[in-house]
Formats: structure tokens, sequence, C-alpha cells
């Protein structure tokens, strides 16, 4: 997978809050705009910051549409490996049991990130793409370097290593490394 996906597939979660936060600090500045010595300056601030939420509205449904065509283990298998939202584990995805050992589970997540792909590429979610929306924000450079830097650890917490606790033989093998 590349660094740009893994990049869209982090921030997926957090794009709804980035958006009302860029939009509440568009909205701050143009209200204390009025002081400004330097008119243009802060305008063109401003635009830099409707154009960063504007990019990632565009980001939020690209992602919205290519998650649509998951199915509800693939679904699972991304909140588990990339999203970690607690709350979606253990209340929409509950009932979910995969019936693996952790070999298995490796698998699906390697076939899983292959349709992504295919998917990004289908959607015309490519590299240019990708840098020609959100490439030129300092946000979107800093979560670059820092998924090149430290992996996907800059992103996610530590958990046991293997397949998800729910997973038949796959929980009798997990240990405590990290993965």
């Amino acid at each position: 997978m590349k660094e740009y996906q893994k990049i869209l597939l982090y921030l997926y979660p957090r794009l709804k809050r980035l958006i009302r936060c860029a939009g509440e600090v568009i909205e701050g500045r143009a209200l204390a705009s009025g002081g400004e010595p330097d008119t243009q300056a802060c305008a063109e601030h401003i635009l830099g910051l409707v154009a960063f939420r504007n990019a990632l509205l565009c980001a939020y449904g690209e992602m919205d549409g290519l998650l649509a065509c998951l199915t509800r283990e693939e679904a699972y298998l991304l909140e588990y490996k990339y999203f970690r939202r607690k709350r979606m584990l253990e209340g929409e995805f509950a009932e979910v049991r995969l019936d693996c050992s952790e070999r298995t589970y490796f698998r699906r997540q390697a076939r899983l990130e292959s349709k992504l792909n295919a998917l990004f590429v289908r959607r015309g979610m490519d590299e240019a793409w990708f840098m020609r929306t959100l490439g030129a924000f300092p946000y979107i450079r800093a979560a670059l370097f820092r998924l090149h830097k430290k992996g996907s650890a800059a992103f996610t917490k530590k958990r046991a290593r293997g397949a998800p606790s729910r997973c038949g033989r796959g929980a009798q093998n997990t240990s405590s490394a990290s993965s």
C-alpha cells in the first residue's frame, strides 16, 4: 500500500473534525480581520484555510465512496488496523467474529490492501490526485513526513501482536509483543 493511501486511511476518522475545526478557524479569522493592518495578507490566509477545508471535504467525499464498496468483514478489518475507533469496534462491529488463525488474518489484511489499492486507482485517487488535492498543505505534508519517519506507529497506538482478540485461534496465539 502506498504512503498517500495510508495517510488517507489514518486521517479518515479525523476528517470530519478537521473540516469542522477549519471552518471555525476561518470564521474566527474573518471576524477578527477588522483590525488587521495588512488586509491582503489576511485575505490570503483565509483563502488558504478555505482551500484546505475544501480539499478535506473533497477527500472525505471520495473516501466515503471508496469505503462504501467494502464488505462488512473488510470494513471491520479496516477499522481494526487503521481507524482504531474503540466505540465502533465495540458498538457497530461487536458481533463480528473472525474464525481464523493469525496467519489467515494477515492474508485477509493483504487482500484488503490490494482491493483498496485497486479502488483508489479506479476512483482516480492516485498519487498525483493526492498531491494536487492535499499535498500543498502543511498538515498533510507533516503527516506524510511522520509516516515516512515512524511508519504506522506515528498514527496508531500499540496493541498486542496478532489477529484481533475476537479471532478464534488467533486470540490464543497473541503475545505481549507489539506489532
